[in-house]
């Protein structure tokens, strides 16, 4: 058999016809190595077609295009003076017989007992060699998305991590105006029903835009999240999706801000009621600002429990406004209405094709009927989580295409997008 190494006849004239072509050639000698990628991607797959269905020559064949890719980008680094052909061959060399001491130094290192010892090895000795800080470091940006995300499953697998996301906390967000006792009677079926559950408690602390947001990210600490935001709290959920792992929002009976960079906390005709209640700045609590509220109580043990944790706001914090990125309805996004108080949003929630349940009740309904309430928070979260995941994925690519995206950029940038949990 002749001998296959780099100095053979056969592989000497190769490099002489690249050189030569590169000289006489005027659409080989305009090529780059960045023009030469689509060629090389196309050779790669019809190589792999070959084993997959071909014939031993149609493997000998694409090999050989495969090769002449080699030689072609190594023909340019010479011209340019970047590295030769042989230093392409002497870099796999040294790679080989570090990467593979139990054959190379055999009286250092032991045997590996089989194949899955020989790759722990491996990957032993490349850990060593790249020092990576993260588990995509070192991958090509350009791969295949699903292969993308088995390679980082992979690294994952090998730094001990777990490859499998944690399930979500359902993070019961009150207004502002209120406390986490509008939340309580739900959150205790929420957990009843197997959801990990923690109510954001605003404390009694002076209102503003930046505590509220400081005390809901205090809760997320850290954890992916569901926001379930309700009332005025909801003008607070997209912009809290920017600084916490949210997989989805379910509001509930919520305000919800429009397509504007910032949202008002209040609209013009509420601060134009409440302007005249305010005492040195401050209003009232929210109960007093209604003639008649005891309809939205089911006894007075709730109410005495609400009120107590209702906190004076002025005036000025209901003027304020948070931010609100742009394209914010097209996550993942359910909502629920309890009764007709906010008709409106209801709709709009609709025509954002967002799943729409309704409650036959008041605003403060979770008082009364936790048990459908948070029943109907679960099914939501099942529409927005469960049974749609291949409709999501597939709204990813679609996304993607619309916006002129590659689809499997899109889909890499979600698998970046989980591992920042």
């Amino acid at each position: 058999m002749p001998d296959p190494g780099p100095g053979s006849p056969a592989l000497l004239e190769l490099l002489e016809v690249m050189r030569r072509l590169r000289a006489e050639c005027p659409w080989k000698a305009g090529q780059t190595h960045r023009s030469l990628v689509r060629y090389l991607v196309e050779e790669l797959h019809e190589a792999v077609d070959a084993i997959e269905s071909g014939t031993p020559d149609d493997l000998r064949e694409e090999l050989g295009d495969l090769l002449l890719q080699v030689y072609f980008h190594a023909v340019i680094a010479e011209e340019t003076g970047d590295f030769t052909l042989d230093d392409v061959a002497a870099g796999i060399v040294a790679k080989m017989r570090r990467r593979n001491p139990h054959v190379f130094a055999p009286d250092d290192v032991a045997t590996p007992a089989d194949a899955a010892a020989v790759n722990e090895l491996w990957e032993s000795v490349k850990a060593g060699e790249k020092r990576r800080d993260s588990v995509t470091d070192g991958l090509a940006p350009t791969l295949p998305a699903l292969l993308y995300a088995d390679k980082v499953v992979d690294r994952l697998g090998r730094a001990g991590a777990p490859t499998a996301l944690p399930a979500p906390v359902l993070l019961l967000v009150p207004s502002p105006l209120l406390g986490p006792a509008t939340w309580a009677p739900v959150a205790w079926w929420l957990r009843g029903a197997g959801h990990d559950v923690e109510v954001v408690d605003l404390g009694d602390t002076p209102r503003t835009p930046a505590a509220v947001v400081e005390a809901v990210v205090a809760a997320a600490a850290g954890r992916p999240v569901v926001l379930v935001p309700h009332s005025n709290a909801g003008l607070y959920a997209p912009h809290l999706a920017t600084l916490l792992d949210v997989r989805a929002t379910v509001h509930v009976d919520a305000a919800l801000p429009t397509s504007a960079p910032t949202a008002a906390l209040a609209p013009p005709d509420l601060l134009a009621m409440l302007a005249p209640l305010a005492d040195d700045g401050l209003l009232p609590v929210w109960t007093q600002w209604w003639d008649d509220v005891d309809a939205l109580f089911p006894d007075a043990a709730s109410r005495a429990a609400v009120e107590a944790e209702q906190v004076r706001v002025p005036l000025s914090y209901l003027q304020e406004h948070v931010p609100v990125p742009a394209g914010w309805a097209e996550a993942p996004t359910a909502y629920l209405a309890l009764g007709d108080t906010y008709a409106e949003e209801r709709s709009r929630a609709r025509a954002s094709g967002w799943p729409v349940r309704t409650l036959d009740g008041t605003h403060l309904h979770a008082l009364h009927d936790p048990a459908a309430v948070g029943a109907a928070v679960s099914g939501l979260l099942a529409d927005l989580l469960g049974p749609r995941t291949g409709e999501r994925l597939l709204d990813v690519v679609r996304a993607g295409h619309d916006a002129g995206v590659d689809p499997e950029q899109a889909l890499r940038d979600a698998v970046r997008r989980l591992l920042r949990r």
